[in-house]
């Protein structure tokens, strides 16, 4: 074996038995002091909050002559690939929208913010662009709505909207 080759084997078994001691809250101190870089991992498997919630995120148009369409899913969580629990670049984009959802929840409730001031604000642009692109619109569809629908429940599923925005141009 080559010295390039133990060498190689060293550093990523050191990485590896750091990255398992930084999963300990008693070593996290230490070695978060030297992760400048974040290169040492941290998985949380188990979240001290568990999600009970599930988020769906709705559009419809309203055509030329005022006539509303039905309501269509924005598809938000895509589904997982063979191989996601090795690599999955694609959960990012679905945690971005669901951390957007989240936000427009609790911006809802901020007297700073509120019903008024929600349209300028990150989340909510966030949402209004990525449905208004991700669903086909209606050939004469003039304006959009979008809605959160909260799903909670297991063998009972309640659906509940927590949020429905006002109409927006599609021009």
């Amino acid at each position: 074996m080559s010295l390039v080759s133990i060498l190689l084997y060293s550093i990523v078994t050191l990485w590896l038995v750091i990255t398992l001691l930084a999963q300990h809250s008693r070593f996290q101190s230490v070695i978060n002091r030297f992760n400048g870089l974040h290169i040492i991992p941290r998985w949380t498997f188990f979240a001290p909050n568990p999600g009970v919630r599930d988020y769906h995120l709705v559009i419809r148009d309203r055509c030329r002559d005022g006539r509303l369409t039905d309501w269509k899913s924005v598809p938000v969580y895509p589904s997982r690939p063979k191989f996601a629990y090795l690599w999955n670049p694609q959960k990012r984009a679905s945690k971005i929208l669901t951390d957007a959802i989240q936000a427009i929840k609790l911006l809802l409730k901020r007297d700073d913010v509120g019903p008024s001031g929600l349209p300028f604000t990150v989340p909510y642009l966030l949402l209004l662009h990525y449905a208004a692109h991700a669903v086909q619109p209606e050939p004469d569809a003039a304006e959009f709505q979008i809605a959160i629908i909260e799903a909670t429940g297991h063998l009972e599923r309640k659906l509940e909207c927590s949020f429905l925005s006002s109409f927006h141009s599609r021009w």
